[in-house]
């Protein structure tokens, strides 16, 4: 009776600490390195490189008739991490890893939807895939894949006008707004029109 219940109580134990360390192990996590990244630069670099971009963007104002534009943009840290996680959310679906994202400077249409911002320069986020066969970052969207499952090569599609695969799911072709959905973040917020007041800039508040 005593070997029984001993054998019982060994069972249990063992029977928990496999769930313990089964289910443990599914919830830990890659340590993130909380080291200064190497990309972080010297403050007397960022300030030559701020002065080495004046004389282009005097030469932006001049041509923008004495307009400024805008000098930087914004993004809540939200939105990096909620971006960041849709990525890899979305691409694991198509079996893709995202290796990082590629930043398009663009300008705000000079039409009725971009209202104040028209003309202003802005930029795009894109993600992208290490491709092994061209061993390079390619930009792509994770809704948007041709037949064999590849990723449409986005970069010709943003620039170029390059069409999207004419055979793509219903759900892939989703439209907002009558225009085709896409991965692509904007909507930051730019200075000039938003300059917070310590700064100096000129532009809206």
């Amino acid at each position: 009776m005593q070997l029984k219940s001993t054998l019982l109580t060994f069972f249990n134990l063992l029977t928990v600490s496999t769930l313990f360390f089964t289910f443990g192990c599914q919830g830990k996590k890659d340590p993130i390195d909380t080291n200064r990244p190497k990309e972080t630069i010297s403050i007397e670099r960022a300030r030559k490189m701020l002065e080495s971009y004046q004389d282009r963007y005097a030469s932006l104002t001049e041509l923008r008739e004495g307009k400024e534009d805008s000098r930087y943009g914004w993004h809540s840290l939200e939105f990096y991490e909620n971006y960041i996680a849709y990525l890899k959310h979305e691409s694991a679906k198509i079996g893709i890893k995202v290796s990082g994202i590629r930043l398009y400077y663009a300008a705000y249409p000079e039409d009725d939807r971009s209202g104040k911002q028209a003309g202003y320069q802005t930029y795009l986020y894109v993600p992208t895939y290490y491709n092994e066969e061209l061993g390079q970052h390619v930009a792509f969207d994770p809704l948007h894949v041709d037949d064999a499952g590849r990723p449409v090569p986005l970069h010709q599609v943003i620039t170029e006008g390059l069409p999207l695969a004419e055979k793509q799911s219903a759900a892939i072709m989703a439209t907002f707004n009558e225009e085709t959905l896409s991965s692509i973040a904007n909507m930051g917020e730019m200075c000039p029109l938003n300059c917070p007041e310590e700064d100096g800039s000129s532009g809206i508040n």
